[in-house]
């Protein structure tokens, strides 16, 4: 899907970012992070066991003895890496009855490529359906989605989606008045597939007065992550995990991670350390390039997310070392980096357009009055070196996976 000018967009108090640019020109790299106004991190390197915290994991082996890959494991990958099937999100929604109502999206940052072409992809279920889509420009800054919601209930507009990631934590106040005000609020990507309902709490394992979801797959991810890693270092890696602490679901998915070492890989060490999301861009380089410097060991990299995949590519060359590199999201740059490089060497997609599309028709529903649905997922593939080419050269958002959930889509809303 081509990215287009001149969309309606609302910018954030301050914000430099310009009204409908140009989503082409966007930086050649993911999840970028807001730029932290001083740099101060304190590495924080704990070696640790997959279970307890030591200096290096332990755990039986699965069905498969020390420095063999569980049968298990390999079964999980030959999945991953095939074409992934599709999963209706429920029943019919005539979003007819919706033409001239606003759709207004509250990303996570701006700035960076797997917010703007999920964003992208609901602008255009927008125009199909006749729908407008705001996208409030920011900065990945709490008050500037605090002043977004504001502005969308002010606007009385017909939904509000919080995209790619944003906190609905720090946004109670506003949720609760969207509501009074007759708005429902969809929260997109900050909960992990098995998050519960109806559970009494907000968290990020535990969904509460927010109208409709569009969960992620964190932890299956991050499992697939460390089931690559076993199976391409013979189930004897050492690996540097980089995690964001203040991100919601960072701690599911180092406890998915440290639980698929101890349970498959007791020859693996798993070390961890933290970057927030500040300083994304501002301190992923410089931290891991620390850990590998201190540790001559260390062969693997997994940073939870694409944004940090590319810095850590840039730690891994600048500190002459030959680990290679393994992240999630499956935004093109990152794609891009396992076609032309042999630092990144494996990342688990996502079809960030059906993302998009999946906002929108849980968008749809609540706008038409109807349930939320439940079943609402994005898909996810493992891409190596074997079949990243299937994600088109250069790759594309929606390429690689099953390209039938566009005319899913379009069915379901009538249109086709």
């Amino acid at each position: 899907m081509q990215s287009r000018a001149n969309r309606p967009r609302a910018a954030a108090p301050g914000d430099p970012v310009a009204r409908g640019r140009q989503r082409g020109n966007l930086p050649s790299r993911t999840m970028v992070g807001t730029v932290a106004a001083t740099l101060g991190l304190v590495l924080t390197l704990a070696a640790c066991t997959t279970s307890s915290g030591g200096a290096s994991s332990t755990g039986s082996a699965g069905s498969g003895a020390s420095g063999n890959v569980p049968d298990a494991v390999k079964a999980k990958l030959t999945k991953l890496l095939d074409v992934p099937a599709l999963e209706s999100p429920g029943p019919a929604v005539a979003v007819s009855t919706l033409k001239g109502k606003t759709v207004f999206v509250i990303p996570l940052q701006s700035t960076n490529q797997y917010n703007n072409l999920i964003d992208s992809a609901m602008e255009e279920a927008g125009k199909k359906a006749g729908v407008d889509v705001t996208v409030y420009t920011n900065q990945g800054q709490t008050n500037q989605w605090v002043a977004g919601m504001n502005q969308a209930i002010a606007q009385h507009v017909g939904a509000i989606v919080l995209s790619g990631g944003t906190d609905p934590r720090v946004l109670q106040p506003q949720i609760k008045a969207a509501r009074d005000a007759g708005i429902p609020v969809v929260v997109s990507q900050f909960f992990d597939n098995s998050a519960k309902y109806d559970c009494g709490a907000l968290s990020a394992d535990c969904i509460a007065d927010i109208d409709g979801v569009v969960p992620a797959p964190y932890q299956d991810a991050s499992v697939a992550d460390a089931d690559w890693i076993i199976q391409d270092s013979n189930a004897k890696a050492n690996v540097l995990v980089v995690t964001s602490n203040d991100a919601g679901p960072s701690k599911g998915q180092a406890e998915a991670v440290k639980k698929e070492f101890a349970s498959n890989c007791p020859d693996c060490t798993v070390k961890f350390v933290d970057v927030p999301v500040a300083q994304w861009t501002t301190g992923t380089q410089s931290t891991v390039q620390s850990a590998l410097v201190s540790d001559p060991n260390l062969n693997y990299v997994l940073p939870l997310y694409d944004v940090m995949a590319a810095q850590s590519a840039a730690a891994v060359t600048s500190s002459g070392k030959s680990a290679k590199v393994v992240s999630f999201n499956g935004t093109p740059s990152v794609l891009t980096l396992i076609q032309t490089g042999n630092v990144v060497a494996m990342d688990i997609g996502q079809n960030l357009a059906q993302i998009g599309y999946a906002n929108m028709d849980q968008a749809y529903r609540l706008m038409a009055k109807m349930p939320a649905s439940k079943t609402a997922r994005d898909v996810i593939r493992a891409f190596d070196k074997s079949n990243v080419g299937d994600a088109g050269t250069p790759p594309q958002q929606d390429k690689g996976f099953n390209d039938g959930y566009l005319d899913d889509y379009l069915k379901l809303w009538g249109l086709s």
